[in-house]
């Protein structure tokens, strides 16, 4: 299964008229938030691929203009093509009145409600995050700081692959990372875009998609 990870910022090879040649082969779109939602709904009129999306911390917006055609991940298991997608959303609260921004122990209330949803899933294949794990791809400001809570959910449920966005290329230049490893599993920042490929295996009740490839450094986007 080819997949797409967009967030943060428009492709401008995907919000133009090479739109259609771009999404050519892709199985599944992942936004991994902070993208506008006319953008996401552009993309559904050039693919079949089913775009899942989670919350960004600018995307209060959402709630009076949802992305039209997508679905939404956050706070729950959807399964798409085979695939369980668990979404979490929001990023850590630095401002009193943030819509999609949560405390630490707010992120990890929401984790551990999920607890009977993921038994009776018999786990998740991805986690779609906005924001990363701390001290693991995010950054020192308080404001793109990651959840400790996402590394012992990864431990637990052993996903096959986490893709978050937030921290964008532009903050780091040439010290941007695209995938670290966190304890064999794959950990893909997707800002503004990036694709992959997740092998397809018998449907069971088990985290068991293994071997996520990520294509060559010379991405499309």
């Amino acid at each position: 299964m080819r997949i797409l990870a967009i967030a943060d910022e428009p492709s401008e090879r995907l919000w133009g008229d090479l739109c259609r040649e771009a999404l050519r082969g892709v199985d599944l779109i992942l936004s991994a938030g902070d993208l506008p939602a006319k953008y996401l709904s552009f993309l559904t009129c050039f693919t079949n691929a089913p775009i899942v999306y989670v919350h960004g911390n600018h995307d209060d917006r959402y709630e009076k203009e949802p992305p039209e055609g997508c679905l939404c991940a956050d706070g729950r298991v959807v399964l798409v093509k085979g695939v369980r997608i668990l979404g979490l959303g929001g990023s850590i609260r630095y401002r009193p009145d943030g819509v999609n921004m949560y405390t630490e122990k707010e992120m990890a209330s929401r984790v551990a409600s999920l607890r009977r949803m993921l038994r009776a899933t018999g786990g998740f294949d991805i986690l779609l995050t906005h924001t990363p794990i701390r001290s693991f791809g995010d950054q020192d400001d308080y404001a793109h700081r990651g959840f400790e809570c996402f590394g012992p959910l990864l431990d637990t449920w052993r996903p096959a692959v986490m893709v978050h966005g937030h921290v964008h290329q532009a903050y780091t230049g040439s010290h941007f990372v695209r995938e670290r490893n966190w304890h064999g599993i794959p950990v893909i920042n997707a800002s503004t875009a990036w694709e992959f490929d997740l092998p397809e295996t018998p449907d069971r009740k088990e985290p068991s998609r293994k071997g996520c490839r990520l294509l060559e450094k010379n991405s499309r986007f």
